[in-house]
């Protein structure tokens, strides 16, 4: 099962490769991090557990991207469960960029074609819909993607809301990252309504040796209502995090 995720995972991974790649002197920005994350508290499973996430997002010429995987229970062992991997793959494309108008209108900076991916063990999700980059104040950026939601092992499909925001901010001498998601996706195939959100709040602990940016640690609070749309599994779980920016 883990060959066959790594696999789908490697897949997107070179896709990505390529899209970064074609992106050249038009690409605005990249970002790429490794994480480490320890939660203690999981409804679902084994109550401890470890994890490491790798992401990487980049903007360029038409639009933008995102990718992640997670590899869980990094000690493995009787007692930590299986390891697992996830992935998730979210390519999205500037209708201004495409055609050259200012889409923006009221609170909303522009409006983009968004796709998204999610693999893992026993998950194969095909999501697309549209995505609206929104100016709200305090934030560096702010995404709201409504999607179009087929899980290709379950009958029928729903949709899915998606939030993506961050914000860096100072305290006193201290420099902050504020980040986060939020989904709510419907019903589907026997399962129920879901809420998954994961605020962040981190840390820039590199800034104290001169490298801003670079080191950050802090805590994730991972909030689910119907976990996996079971009905009344929800779980509040918070985890210590270290990040790492390449």
């Amino acid at each position: 099962m883990i060959f066959t995720t790594t696999k789908k995972l490697l897949t997107t991974s070179c896709a990505f490769g390529l899209l970064l790649g074609g992106a050249t002197s038009a690409q605005a920005w990249t970002s790429s991090s490794i994480s480490l994350l320890y939660g203690w508290d999981y409804e679902i499973g084994e109550e401890e557990r470890s994890m490491a996430t790798f992401e990487m997002a980049n903007g360029w010429e038409y639009g933008d991207n995102y990718f992640f995987f997670d590899y869980t229970n990094l000690s493995g062992g009787s007692t930590a469960g299986n390891p697992t991997l996830y992935g998730e793959f979210a390519p999205r494309l500037s209708f201004g960029k495409l055609t050259g108008r200012d889409l923006s209108f009221g609170p909303v900076k522009d409006v983009l074609l968004a796709g998204q991916l999610e693999m893992g063990d026993d998950i194969n999700r095909r999501l697309y819909g549209l995505g609206f980059d929104l100016a709200v104040p305090g934030m560096d950026y702010f995404q709201l993607n409504v999607y179009a939601r087929d899980d290709l092992d379950k009958p029928g499909d729903t949709w899915q809301t998606t939030l993506v925001w961050g914000s860096k901010f100072d305290i006193a001498d201290t420099k902050w990252f504020f980040k986060g998601h939020f989904d709510y996706a419907g019903s589907e195939g026997g399962t129920d309504h879901n809420i998954n959100a994961a605020p962040q709040l981190l840390l820039d602990v590199g800034n104290f040796w001169n490298a801003e940016d670079r080191l950050y640690a802090g805590v994730e609070y991972q909030i689910w209502r119907n976990k996996f749309g079971i009905e009344d599994a929800d779980e509040n779980n918070p985890q210590l995090i270290v990040t790492w920016k390449l």
